[in-house]
Formats: structure tokens, C-alpha cells, sequence
């Protein structure tokens, strides 16, 4: 029997619970010859779609999404069997081939589609004696039931270009007879535009109403203009207004909807954003605390109070004033930082779209996790909006945020979360997703496929994806991308970016997962499945060479480090470019890089050639946190102070989140002795600090020691990411030297970083 036959054969089985089977079946080619022709209705394949759709933008991209679908069927049709397949205008008189009837034409033969879903994206798959008919209640429905015929078929498109094409061959296509009525389980699937090329996510049906909840669509509502001329629309902070919009005003939801209003008048979208912009706002004005509920509600992330129940008001005032000349237009809300949780005192207007945007650090554990920091506060999150609101966006992260070159499968957390925001209302899956398809092709296929089809169970779509995409390598490829992803999950290490990956991509790992992909490459029989696991075997090979960067930094072995940073940004530029097609690295990757490790590596190598240790990289240190910011007055900074009973931590290896301080904004004091054999006369000494997020006040020997910017001395040096170089020499000795540095994390960054995050050096001039 074909494949495509034993992929037939297992639909009829599937077909049982959701349509109707009966015996017989439907010759599409046989022998390498079309049996069968598409018919779409006269002149539905030009134009501009559907009148009666008042945004012309949306009429144009409808239909160019029917074309496109169209052109698809009769593309993948012919690439199976090798015939091809003529689409016409109307089905002539006397033609004896089975016709294939599309939209329009389909349900003038077959009648209703026999479902409806909110946003007319049902769609319903026929197939017996009168011919095939693929159609549904809008364009979007009728491409769904084209894809959903290719999927059935075998078709997947599993990454983007024809890399990630898996198309069976069989000279003889046949369909068992049908009748099957179906809709997807969500109005919009999406991922970010340079994550994929059109083709690939109309393919796999990621498209849909988009919701528009972009940041600061609720501030250009606003004019400055008018904001200058209404002082009391500004939040009060200390007392002075701060810029920051006041959102339980009546009159600015007035101004807010009639500006919105102003521009449905002139061009009609069926969504508008009433998203603030990308900041913590301020929770204390008397106004507006007036609108929170009584207990107020802590969200422990942000570290602040909750106001979400301030920007649901404003939401529903706006919502209900525009609603009144237009009654279908949707409003996007991201739920985030400090507005994440549910409202307490307000419901939620039906026109008004929460989109969850949960900015908890981490980013790879399932929101069931027991060991998380945040104990369960995603999963309570996301129950809480399930329990008030019928429709609901998710805006999740699709990657480890601001670090990309890790293999990320996220076969664990997604594979658990997006069942349980499914059940949860998800109306609108929307995660932030950067390229990835070298490192994170397994998470990325789970949210394509469950958040149109819930019933999937994640584990089958993992394990079909690895033996449809990588055939006879399937087995050393699963067994990589499952090493790769209980990293993330079983380390217990909740930081973003890449400052816990020595806890999780440990020696051990990384040697496991260096031996699956040379399995596989041994195992590959075919160029596209070699190219498949050449594409990972490369992104392999550039973590292997980050991870070794994070050694060097965490022994203190510097010199190395510019030379290391050069070679990793030409060879991921130079996958970029190879890879583009798959948009396999986005560009962003190496900025990330560079923001949080590139200037600090490069600064290494430079001080490490132009300058002498005078002993080995402080890496290990004693630390207390000072919750009151009294650590001076304690004594903590005197060399005779008894540190006896803190804890020590390795700097480079831990974050304050591995510490039991995820979300700790406040002074961390760490102290550590180190013992200088000589202190060369006539030579100047300096404390360098790999990285630091916040501020460093360093003592030497009880000592505060300035910090020189500039020729400006300042009591703190004051960076994310960054090196710093302070002059001991006046305050250092030979023999036995106490150093205390207090750092304080001021500022919320979204990574559950804190304080020394590289090795310290005492250095000399040459």
C-alpha cells in the first residue's frame, strides 16, 4: 500500500467520531495523470473579495488568501503524484474529470457547511460521488478546508522553504468518501512576521481576525497637546505629575474613544489596541487608588501593586462609547507587568480583549511546575481570566527572552501550557517569536498544532514531526531535542537569558547532545534529511562555542574571550545568511548577545592583555541580602566583620533567582578576602568588575572607593551588563585585603538577574 493510502486509511479511522464514512473512494490521479479537476466559481479568483467586508485592506488579503490556497491544492497535488492539475472558472460541459469544487462552487453542489464559528472560519471537507468539495463560510474557512485536504493527505510543512517540506509521493491519489464539518479551535494563530515567510504560515493556517494589542495604542489616543492642557489627566507621583496617563477618568475615556471614533470615521479596522506602553506604571496616586480593590492585590513579579482593575475601567468606558456607532470592533488589552492579574471589581466589556502577557522571568517551565519560584502564580493567572472572560488573547514568549542561540524545543512547557490555556478560552494565541527554527522547531510545531486542534495529543505531534522530518535519523534527533529541553526544565534555574545556562547546559549535557546529532548525520539517507540535521548540527556547534565563552568567564579565563566573541558573531552571521530562507537566526540574536556579554567579554580580553592580575578570579563569594539598605551602619563593609554565617555563591553561575531572590528588587552585599602576594611601588592597582546589574558600591579594607566616570567621581558605578574599573591603589596593601561590594537591582528587566554577574579581578599596570 502507498503512503499516501496508509495516511487515508488511518483519516477514515479518525473520521468515525466527527463526520460521516461510508465505503467507496475518490480518484484524484492515478498513474501520474489527473483524474480529477479544480473548479472555483467565474471571476472569484480576481477582484476584491467580499463587498459586504467594509475594510478594504482586509477584502484585498481575503481574497489573496483564496488565490494563494488554490494555487496550493494544485501545487502539492501535482508534487505528490507527478500529474498536473488544471484550475478552471465553472466546470465546463461534458468534462468527465472528478471535480474538485472550491468556496462558492462547493456549496452550490453540496449546500450549507452545516457549522458556524464566531468569525466564519468554519469549514467542511466533502468527498463522494458528486466530486470533492472544499468550502466554508469565508475565504479563511475555504483555505482551511484546501490545507486540511493536504494535511490528510500527508502534506506538512514543518519549517520554513522547502527544507521543511514533507510531501509523500504516490502515483495514485484516492480519498475515501466524506463528509466532514469542522472549524479551528481559535480565531487568530499567530507568530511574529520574521519568523516564518507567508507561504509557510498560510500552509499551517496561522491566521485568522488578528487582534490588535499593541503597546502604547493607548497613549496615542491622546495628543500631547492635550495632555499639556489637562495637567490633571497625569498620574501624581510624589506629589507632581509624571507624565504617565491617569486611566479612571471619565473625560479621558471620552477623549480616548472619540479619537478612535475620529479614525473608524476615516479608515474602519475591525480591532484597535488599548495597550499602554512598555513600563511599570506608578500605583500610588490617591485618584486612582481609589478604583483598586480593598485588600489591594500584589503582583510579584512587578513587585508592585496590581491595577489592572483601573485599565478594565477605562477599557470597558471606551469600548462602551465606541460601541455605539460601531458595535463589532474588538479592543485589545495587553494584561501585563503590573496590570497582569484578573479585576476584582469590574467585568470585563465583551467588545474588550485581555491578552495575557505574563512577564514572570522565567520562560521555561510548565505554569504547573511545583518547584517554580512564583509557586503557581502563572497557572492562577491564567484560571482567574478564564473564569470572567469568554475570549482571550495570549501573548506568550515563543524563546528564552534575549538569548536565541540556545536550543529551545520546549517540548515540556508547551506541550503542557497550551492545553491548559486552550481550556481556558484562548481565542487569540499570539506569542512574541524571533526566528529560531535551528534551535526551537519542536515548540514552535506544538503551538501550531494545538492551538488549531486541541484534541492532538503533544506527544503524537512530536513524535510524527521527528519521524516525517528526519526519516531514519528520527531516533538520535528525538533523543537530542528531549536532552535539550529537560535541560531548561530540571535545573531549577529561572533566570532569562543565558546567565543559568552553566547550571543547565552542563558538560554532561552538552556531551549527549553532541553525540545524538553525529548519530544522526551518520543516519541520514537523503539530502533533504542531511540538510535537516546539518541545520541543528551547525546551531550545535555555535552553543558549543557560546558555552564554552561561559566557562572561560566563569574560571576567570579572559584573554581569550574577544578572539571567542569575534568568531561566534561571523559564524551566526554567516548561518544567518545561509540560512535565511529557514529563518533559522534572527538578527537580534547576536544584539542580544552583544547588550549582555559582548562588551563585558571584549573588555576582558583587553584588560587582560594590557594588565597583570595580582591574584585568580573572585568568582566565589559570601552574601547576605540587605533588605534595608543598612549594611553600612550593620558593619558589613569592615574588614573585622564576621561573615561566618552567610552563605557563599558563585557569581557566574548563579543568579539572585537561583539564590531564592526572583523577584528581588533591592541590595545584595557580597564580601570575599583575597590575598596579594606584593603591590608593586609605583603601580597602579584596580579593582575590575565583570558585570554587574545595577549598582556597585566597592570597599576595600573598610574603605569606600569612588567610582570614576569620566573625570566626575560618583559614590556608585551604575550599569546593566556592563564592566567596571575602579582605582584601589591608594587602599590596597600586600598580604590580606577585604573587598565588600553592595549592589542594588533597581529596575524591573524582565530576566531575574541581580547584582555580580562576572568574575572580579584585582589588576596592576603593566
Amino acid at each position: 500500500m502507498s503512503k499516501v493510502k496508509t495516511v487515508v486509511s488511518a483519516m477514515v479511522m479518525a473520521l468515525i467520531v466527527t463526520g460521516t464514512v461510508v465505503a467507496g473512494e475518490v480518484r484524484l490521479a492515478a498513474k501520474g495523470e489527473a483524474r480529477c479537476v479544480i473548479v472555483v466559481a467565474p471571476g472569484s479568483l480576481a477582484g476584491e473579495g467580499d463587498a459586504k467586508i467594509r475594510s478594504l485592506a482586509e477584502r484585498k488579503e481575503r481574497q489573496l488568501l483564496f488565490r494563494e490556497s488554490v494555487a496550493d491544492l494544485a501545487i502539492y497535488l501535482g508534487k505528490m503524484s507527478g500529474a498536473k492539475f488544471e484550475v478552471v472558472e465553472g466546470l465546463p460541459a461534458g468534462d468527465k474529470r472528478t471535480p474538485i469544487y472550491i468556496g462558492a462552487e462547493a456549496q452550490k453542489v453540496f449546500g450549507p457547511v452545516g457549522k458556524t464559528m464566531a468569525g466564519k472560519f468554519a469549514f467542511r471537507v466533502v468527498a463522494g460521488r458528486k466530486g470533492v468539495g472544499l468550502y466554508g463560510e469565508s475565504e479563511y474557512g475555504t483555505s482551511y478546508a484546501i490545507y486540511e485536504l493536504l494535511g490528510r493527505l500527508g502534506c506538512r510543512w514543518y519549517m520554513p522553504s522547502e527544507m521543511g517540506e514533507c510531501i509523500p509521493q504516490a502515483a495514485t491519489l484516492e480519498l475515501p468518501e466524506l463528509d466532514v464539518a469542522l472549524a479551528p479551535a481559535t480565531e487568530y494563530r499567530g507568530m511574529w512576521d520574521d519568523t516564518a515567510d507567508h507561504d509557510f504560515l498560510r500552509r499551517n493556517r496561522m491566521n485568522g481576525n488578528l487582534l490588535a494589542s499593541n503597546q502604547l495604542g493607548l497613549e496615542n489616543c491622546i495628543s500631547k497637546e492635550q495632555l499639556a492642557a489637562h495637567p490633571e489627566w497625569q498620574l501624581q507621583v510624589n506629589g507632581k505629575p509624571s507624565g504617565y496617563l491617569k486611566w479612571t477618568r471619565q473625560d479621558i475615556a471620552d477623549a480616548v474613544a472619540d479619537t478612535i471614533i475620529q479614525r473608524l470615521d476615516k479608515d474602519y479596522t475591525p480591532t484597535v489596541s488599548l495597550t499602554p506602553g512598555d513600563y511599570v506604571v506608578p500605583t500610588d496616586d490617591p485618584e486612582e487608588v481609589l478604583a483598586d480593590p480593598v485588600p489591594r492585590v500584589w503582583e510579584p513579579a512587578a513587585n508592585k501593586w496590581s491595577i489592572t482593575d483601573r485599565l478594565v475601567l477605562l477599557a470597558n468606558r471606551v469600548a462602551e462609547k465606541v460601541g455605539k456607532k460601531y458595535p463589532d470592533v474588538r479592543f485589545g488589552v495587553l494584561m501585563y507587568v503590573n496590570y497582569s492579574m484578573p479585576p476584582m471589581k469590574y467585568k470585563v466589556h465583551p467588545n474588550v480583549i485581555p491578552v495575557i502577557s505574563p512577564i514572570d522571568f522565567n520562560r521555561q517551565h510548565p505554569m504547573t511546575w511545583p518547584n517554580h519560584p512564583n509557586q503557581t502564580w502563572l497557572l492562577d493567572m491564567v484560571k482567574g481570566w478564564g473564569k470572567i472572560s469568554p475570549r482571550m488573547g495570549y501573548y506568550y514568549y515563543g524563546m528564552n527572552l534575549a538569548e536565541l542561540s540556545a536550543p529551545n524545543p520546549f517540548i515540556t512547557k508547551w506541550g503542557t501550557d497550551i492545553p491548559i490555556i486552550m481550556s481556558n478560552h484562548c481565542t487569540y494565541w499570539m506569542p512574541e517569536t524571533k526566528g529560531g527554527w535551528a534551535s526551537m522547531l519542536p515548540g514552535y510545531q506544538l503551538g501550531i498544532r494545538l492551538t488549531f486542534d486541541p484534541t492532538l495529543k503533544p506527544d503524537a505531534v512530536i513524535q510524527e514531526m521527528m519521524e516525517r522530518f528526519y526519516g531514519p535519523a528520527a531516533e538520535p534527533m528525538s533523543r537530542y531535542w528531549h536532552v535539550m529541553d529537560r535541560a531548561w526544565v530540571d535545573a531549577n534555574e529561572y533566570s532569562g537569558s543565558a546567565f543559568g545556562y552553566l547550571r543547565m547546559f552542563t558538560p554532561e549535557v552538552m556531551k549527549q547532545a553532541r553525540a545524538a546529532v553525529d548519530e544522526a548525520l551518520s543516519k541520514c539517507r537523503t539530502i533533504p534529511e542531511y540538510q535537516r540535521v546539518q541545520l541543528v548540527n551547525e546551531s550545535q556547534t555555535l552553543f558549543e562555542l557560546f558555552m564554552k565563552m561561559r566557562r572561560d568567564w566563569a574560571a576567570g579565563r579572559l584573554e581569550g574571550l574577544g578572539k571567542d566573541m569575534d568568531q561566534w558573531r561571523g559564524s551566526l552571521n554567516d548561518m544567518s545568511r545561509r540560512y535565511k530562507a529557514q529563518f533559522a537566526i534572527h538578527w537580534i540574536t547576536q544584539e542580544y548577545v552583544d547588550s549582555q556579554f559582548g562588551i563585558a567579554y571584549s573588555n576582558a580580553s583587553q584588560v587582560a592583555k594590557s594588565m597583570s592580575p595580582l591574584a585568580p578570579a573572585l568568582v566565589k563569594w559570601k552574601y547576605c541580602y540587605d533588605k534595608d539598605k543598612n549594611a553600612e551602619t550593620l558593619g558589613w563593609t569592615k574588614p573585622e566583620f564576621d561573615d561566618a554565617a552567610w552563605k557563599t555563591t558563585h557569581v557566574v553561575e548563579e543568579t539572585w533567582s537561583t539564590l531564592g531572590h526572583h523577584n528581588t528588587m533591592g541590595r545584595m552585599a557580597y564580601r570575599v578576602n583575597v590575598n596579594l602576594a606584593s603591590v608593586p611601588a609605583g603601580k597602579k592597582v584596580f579593582l575590575w568588575i565583570g558585570s554587574n546589574d545595577g549598582t556597585a558600591k566597592v570597599f576595600v579594607n573598610g574603605q569606600h572607593v569612588k567610582y570614576n566616570e569620566k573625570g566626575e567621581l560618583k559614590d556608585v558605578f551604575n550599569g546593566y551588563c556592563q564592566p567596571a574599573m575602579f582605582d584601589v591603589t591608594a587602599v590596597v596593601k600586600a598580604g590580606a585585603n577585604q573587598l565588600t561590594i553592595l549592589c542594588e537591582r533597581q529596575w524591573l528587566n524582565e530576566l531575574g538577574t541581580g547584582g555580580l554577574m562576572g568574575p572580579v579581578v584585582m589588576f596592576r599596570d603593566k
